[in-house]
């Protein structure tokens, strides 16, 4: 990469907390997080590989590297110029998907240098006539799952109308600068308080197994297609019962674990993306953060009462949910160790990945997540037009079995089709 010193850039408190964690694991490919497109119909593969180079050159977290200077971390500008992209023709193979699965499986488990490479890459997989596969690699600390949706979306405005001018992105600076205000200001010390006041009873983080372990270094992970109808099901169901969809999905998850327990109290780890009616809504970066809801879920309490309970809970956080949940445990004195604050963490991802390049549809696909010192278990919830439901479970090879998390996945995947069916 060409390197630039016209920019410079402090890390966010988000990921300042990825970089530490991935200075204690250099060698670890865990904070990686990808996804793939399969592309149907005709492709003009340089047209491709052009709008990709459009969207990388346009995303500013995408052309930074991170670097110590005099015991400060800093953010560094660095034009992304002469990365590679790899066009990859897998047609004449027995079976050209599997193929390409293996290939973004071996350079997804490649640790990347925050200092000195590119932190993304990007793969064109040739699978037949009229069939591509985009692959799409970052690191964590420059995007999150909304930053890939939106990078996405770039490529596909770009390859369908190439002379598409202006600035379509936000800028990573003005994320930076709102970041650092909000460290600064009297709103992060009363965002401090309420959480420290509302878990100051410690109510414990059961999950579906009392295996508890540190993270292991790799994730284990299961997925499973759902019925086309459950997201419509879900969406009506919650309309009857006055909560929005996602509240349905949290209230499955935490139902499921007071059926293993019977805990009466359930504390859930909720994935946000922190972009909602914020000028980081179309800036590529890493804002999201995982805070904790605590969910009621009494001995015959129907799925709509329990749904209730969380957007009540909801509720009562959203005004503090800028603080980050890393800093919550650690002022709890959650950190190390056995300890947790939450446990099945509830990844509800609504993304509308309606990609059109050109006359030929995108249908997208995750890989890895990227934030990956799972602890537990996170349950991600993947809804996309034109697509069934997907359910993602990566959890601790440390605290689940193959055979178990099977299980888990089956009786989750019971739970939704009936929440959406008969609520």
């Amino acid at each position: 990469m060409t390197r630039s010193t016209v920019d410079r850039m402090p890390l966010t408190a988000g990921q300042q907390l990825v970089w530490l964690a991935q200075r204690l694991a250099p060698a670890s490919p865990l904070y990686n997080a990808a996804e793939c497109v399969e592309i149907h119909g005709q492709l003009d593969v340089s047209s491709f590989e052009h709008a990709v180079r459009v969207a990388v050159a346009e995303a500013d977290a995408l052309n930074v590297c991170v670097v110590e200077e005099q015991g400060r971390t800093t953010q560094v500008h660095r034009s992304a110029t002469d990365w590679k992209f790899p066009v990859i023709d897998l047609s004449g193979d027995s079976d050209p998907l599997t193929a390409a699965r293996g290939w973004m499986a071996t350079d997804l488990a490649e640790p990347v240098d925050m200092t000195t490479e590119p932190l993304f890459g990007h793969a064109l997989f040739v699978l037949g006539p009229g069939r591509h596969l985009w692959y799409h690699r970052c690191h964590h600390i420059a995007l999150d799952g909304y930053g890939f949706f939106l990078v996405a979306q770039r490529v596909a405005q770009v390859y369908t109308a190439p002379d598409s001018a202006g600035r379509w992105f936000g800028a990573l600076r003005s994320v930076v600068e709102a970041d650092h205000a909000y460290q600064r200001s009297e709103q992060r010390e009363l965002d401090s308080k309420f959480w420290q006041a509302r878990y100051a009873d410690h109510p414990p983080a059961l999950s579906f197994t009392d295996r508890i372990a540190a993270p292991s270094g790799r994730i284990l992970r299961r997925s499973a297609l759902l019925p086309e109808d459950v997201a419509t099901g879900l969406s009506q169901a919650a309309r009857r019962g006055g909560v929005s969809w996602p509240k349905l999905v949290f209230a499955v998850v935490a139902r499921q674990v007071h059926r293993r327990t019977g805990a009466n109290e359930i504390v859930l780890g909720s994935c946000l993306m922190g972009r909602l009616g914020s000028l980081a809504a179309r800036t590529p970066a890493m804002i999201a953060n995982i805070v904790p809801v605590r969910v009621l879920v009494r001995a015959g309490d129907d799925l709509l009462t329990v749904a209730r309970s969380v957007g009540q809970e909801m509720r009562a956080i959203k005004p503090h949910t800028r603080y980050r949940g890393e800093h919550v445990r650690r002022d709890l004195r959650l950190l190390g160790g056995e300890r947790r604050l939450y446990g099945p963490v509830v990844n509800v991802l609504p993304f509308d990945y309606d990609l059109s390049f050109g006359s030929s549809r995108g249908f997208a696909k995750n890989l890895s997540t990227g934030p990956h010192g799972i602890e537990d278990i996170v349950i991600n919830f993947h809804v996309r037009s034109n697509q069934p439901p997907e359910l993602d479970l990566d959890a601790n090879p440390r605290c689940y079995s193959e055979a178990g998390l099977e299980e888990l996945l089956g009786e989750l995947v019971t739970s939704l089709v009936h929440a959406a069916r008969r609520p």
